[in-house]
C-alpha cells in the first residue's frame, strides 16, 4: 500500500435477508390467498350489484376475504407447514369417534435390533399354560 491512501472494507448487510414479503399482512404464499381472495370478492361485488341491494352485495363480497382471513391468519402464518392439515384430520376423527391409532390401521413390527434388546419374559410360578 502507498503511503496516504486507504483502504476501502465493505461490511455485508442483510437488508435483503431481514425482510419479509407480504400484502395486508399475509406473508409468503399466504398472500396468493389473499389476491384470489380479493378477486373473487370482487366478482361477486361486479355480479351482485346487478340483482342486490348494495348492503347485501358488499356482505357477500367481504365472504371471501373474512373467510381466507380466518383461514390464514388461524391455521397457517406462524404455525408449522402442516398444521390445518393435521387440525382437520383430528376434527374429522374425532367427529367420526372412530380410534385414530386403533389396531386396523397400526402393523406389527419385527425388528432384529429391537428384539435383541428385549428382556425375556419369565413365568410366574403358577401360570402353568403349557399343559
Amino acid at each position: 500500500m502507498v503511503d496516504g491512501e486507504t483502504k476501502v472494507v465493505y461490511h455485508e448487510t442483510n437488508e435483503g435477508r431481514e425482510t419479509s414479503q407480504g400484502i395486508a399482512g399475509f406473508e409468503g404464499n399466504n398472500a396468493l390467498w389473499f389476491i384470489l381472495a380479493v378477486g373473487l370478492a370482487i366478482l361477486i361485488f361486479r355480479q351482485g350489484s346487478m340483482f342486490m341491494s348494495m348492503p347485501a352485495t358488499m356482505a357477500a363480497a367481504s365472504c371471501p376475504i373474512v373467510l381466507v382471513s380466518l383461514y390464514v391468519f388461524g391455521l397457517k402464518q406462524g404455525k408449522p407447514n402442516s398444521y390445518d392439515i393435521e387440525l382437520f384430520e383430528w376434527i374429522v376423527v374425532k367427529l367420526s369417534k372412530q380410534s385414530y391409532f386403533g389396531p386396523k390401521y397400526t402393523e406389527p413390527f419385527d425388528l432384529e435390533w429391537v428384539n435383541v434388546h428385549r428382556k425375556p419374559v419369565s413365568k410366574s410360578k403358577g401360570d402353568d399354560s403349557d399343559g
